[in-house]
């Protein structure tokens, strides 16, 4: 063969390997995103196959509460679940919130100029309450009080959490916690980004749900989802510790994205929710488990429903919980949209 045709050879396969690339960048860049597909597990990878129907019964001997009354929350989305001062419980949803005495009916509502994704009670008549850019803080008869500002495009805001004069706000977009001053709204510092001078580990927010909350410690207690586990931060955004890990067991974080969500208990125990495999657990304050509110057994009716959430983070839905200071669990059900009860068996089991 000539010099002169392996050239020409390789300047066809060339052009053709360009036509390619070129041919395939198109193919992304005018697809629209519901167009875009995950790579799809095989049965061959071991990570991803979920047989959870020897998780789906919780152990009677783990269970330390007993499920109570259901209440209905009249509305179609049930999205977030608050505890408020003078026992009432609030449940944001649709376009308004509901304020609820504890024995379930309805003590007011107010209404809203977007779906609510988050909500935060701060002192005896302070609502913050989130739309997917802003936020409002409203009084507890749905008086504004103020705005924040517009947060940029594309923001996503999924939890709040409020700490000396610091707003922390929860971005599953940039996977970052804002803080932004708590009398204005404007944001004054972020953090989330992988740093390996700060030890910081980076958020790994695969689906909507990246809860926060200030702890009674001075400390943040932030979910990492995506690396299934809680971690502890400063309150300037520097990361301490973590506890959790993948796992079917009952004592680990399943699927791809867990905890969910969660609420913390006057001795620094973690009330966390899982969804795909739906279970609401309590761990002590370094991680270790003590015990279930309440298990799959309990929560999902749709099993077939459960089993393909576990491997797919964009099924499903996530329990919001709260605590009551009488120490009733509070548990959103967004497929029945009502709160559910939850009452200590024994005090004594929770302390141990």
């Amino acid at each position: 063969m000539k010099k002169s045709d392996l050239g020409r050879r390789g300047f066809v396969g060339a052009g053709l390997v360009g036509l390619g690339a070129i041919g395939g960048w198109l193919a992304r860049r005018f697809q629209g995103p519901k167009q875009v597909r995950k790579p799809v597990p095989t049965a061959l990878d071991s990570r991803f196959v979920y047989d959870i129907s020897e998780f789906e019964t919780t152990a009677p001997e783990h269970l330390l509460y007993d499920p109570g009354e259901q209440i209905p929350t009249g509305f179609k989305r049930a999205k977030r679940l608050e505890v408020a001062p003078g026992n009432r419980f609030l449940v944001a949803g649709d376009r308004s919130v509901k304020i609820f005495n504890a024995d379930g009916t309805v003590a007011s509502e107010f209404s809203l100029n977007r779906p609510p994704q988050s909500m935060l009670v701060d002192g005896d008549d302070e609502l913050f309450v989130a739309t997917l850019r802003e936020f409002v803080v409203y009084d507890f008869d749905g008086v504004e009080k103020w705005r924040s500002p517009r947060f940029p495009e594309g923001t996503y805001l999924t939890s709040m959490a409020v700490a000396e004069d610091t707003l922390y706000l929860a971005d599953m977009k940039t996977r970052e916690i804002f803080m932004c001053d708590r009398k204005t709204g404007k944001m004054v510092n972020r953090f989330g980004k992988k740093e390996e001078s700060s030890h910081n580990p980076g958020f790994s927010v695969p689906s909507p749900y990246f809860d926060l909350t200030a702890a009674s410690d001075g400390q943040l207690r932030i979910a990492n989802p995506g690396r299934l586990r809680v971690e502890t931060y400063s309150l300037d955004g520097h990361f301490q510790s973590s506890w959790g890990g993948p796992g079917m067991n009952i004592d680990r974080f399943c699927g791809c994205c867990n905890p969910v969500y969660f609420t913390m208990m006057p001795d620094g125990s973690c009330i966390t929710s899982e969804k795909g495999l739906a279970r609401v657990n309590i761990y002590g304050p370094e991680g270790k488990f003590k015990g279930a509110v309440a298990g799959p057994e309990t929560l999902v009716d749709d099993k077939a429903l459960a089993k393909r959430a576990c491997g797919d983070c964009r099924l499903g839905a996530g329990f919001d919980v709260a605590l009551e200071e009488s120490g009733r669990v509070l548990i959103l059900d967004p497929f029945r949209m009502a709160v559910r009860t939850f009452t200590p068996k024994e005090t004594t089991q929770l302390s141990t």
